[in-house]
């Protein structure tokens, strides 16, 4: 599978055994309620236990309208700020800043994380140091295309008239122009270390960075991009540079 080692230099501490090296990069998307729970026994002296399933360690600060919905566990010298909520199956390191209005959902950051303004997080894994400018989001789930017909279709065969669409696994393209399922309704990106993400730009459903990378602002990306790659200058500043 893809190697670990082109995304991150350092693996927590905490998080070392749900990365082996022969299971996929995002295996732990699959597994974060029972890491949660195994970080916690683990290491109890170091956690406050928040509510039902919510632990936080003692130097974490949370500011006023703050919600969490467990399971989560949250680092040393944490930063929760006020609107902040996390949905459930959420893992933030050491020294992380989750900012205003930002949304965070089945997804693992590492340390050194900032994700201050409204930004959205779902089904994603973001390493040492990444920061999202505001507005950014994490897509998770693949729009379904040529909606009103099956939708239409199934109200034939449904006696209820209750209706669920099925949303497809996400697939990543590699630099290649190969593709590789990631066996998931639901995947959003892995965020190697030290990547800056711009203001308003959207990561599309199987978005791979590696190391090193920086984003532009406003733009809308997909795809495996490998370390050290560089946006084309006229995605910033315009086709005449």
């Amino acid at each position: 599978m893809l190697n670990i080692n082109n995304f991150f230099n350092n693996i927590p501490e905490i998080l070392k055994p749900w990365f082996p090296d022969d299971k996929p990069v995002w295996f732990i998307l699959d597994n974060i309620s029972e890491a949660i729970k195994k970080i916690y026994d683990n290491n109890r002296d170091n956690y406050i236990v928040i509510k039902e399933n919510v632990f936080a360690d003692k130097t974490a600060i949370f500011d006023e309208c703050v919600k969490i919905k467990g399971p989560a566990i949250i680092g040393k010298n944490c930063e929760i700020r006020h609107g902040a909520f996390l949905r459930e199956n959420v893992i933030i390191c050491d020294n992380c800043v989750i900012g205003n209005s930002t949304e965070i959902k089945n997804s693992v950051l590492f340390n050194n994380v900032e994700v201050p303004h409204y930004n959205y997080i779902g089904d994603s894994i973001l390493g040492n140091y990444v920061h999202l400018g505001a507005g950014a989001k994490i897509s998770n789930v693949l729009l379904i295309k040529n909606k009103k017909e099956k939708i239409e279709e199934l109200q034939k065969i449904s006696a209820e008239g209750k209706i669920h669409l099925e949303h497809k696994k996400v697939m990543i393209k590699m630099p290649n122009g190969s593709w590789v399922s990631t066996e998931r309704k639901k995947f959003g990106a892995i965020i190697g270390d030290y990547a800056e993400i711009g203001v308003n730009t959207t990561l599309n459903p199987g978005t791979l960075l590696e190391m090193d990378i920086f984003v532009p602002s406003s733009v809308s990306i997909g795809g495996y991009f490998k370390k050290s790659y560089v946006f084309p200058k006229n995605i910033i500043y315009g086709s005449d540079v």
